[in-house]
């Protein structure tokens, strides 16, 4: 199995064709991110995954070869969820979430705790507590400040009290 690097630096060499690795390897857990901050809408997820792994191609030649690639890709998977948040206006998030609170169940437990909070606190918090990332990984992945990740966190936990 190649790693991560070794995908990207054949991808960029020898074309777009050497990505589908990395797409096959992350799949499931952008999707599974997706499905979390979208409160459980699946067709929405499919696409925002689609749509994260299609910029990750478009802009893989700005990727610091440096730094750790799935970190680099849920930032770009995160940027996704919100600018489509953004087009689609708070009213379609509202639908979303009502549809996915009327299928509840103990995985919907999370989004119906979470639904309620910012697009920023929602993402935060999810991978935190259901990614199990901590806070300096979270800092580096949304490039926010360590402080910011701490300040947004404490904010989102006191919102739920």
């Amino acid at each position: 199995m190649h790693s991560d690097l070794d995908i990207v630096k054949k991808t960029l060499s020898d074309g777009n064709e050497y990505f589908e690795p990395l797409i096959t390897r992350y799949n499931n857990y952008i999707f599974s991110i997706m499905m979390r901050l979208t409160s459980g809408n699946v067709d929405f997820s499919e696409d925002l995954t689609q749509l994260s792994f299609l910029r990750a191609l478009k802009y893989l030649n700005s990727y610091d070869q440096k730094k750790n690639f799935k970190n680099w890709l849920i930032s770009i998977a995160v940027n996704c969820f919100k600018s489509e948040i953004k087009k689609e206006s708070k009213y379609i998030l509202d639908e979303v979430n009502d549809v996915a609170v009327e299928e509840s169940n103990t995985s919907n437990d999370f989004y119906k705790i979470i639904k309620n909070l910012n697009v920023n606190e929602r993402v935060i918090l999810t991978l935190k507590y259901v990614y199990d990332q901590k806070n300096e990984e979270i800092a580096s992945t949304l490039k926010l400040n360590i402080n910011t990740i701490k300040s947004i966190t404490k904010r989102a936990l006191d919102k739920l009290k």
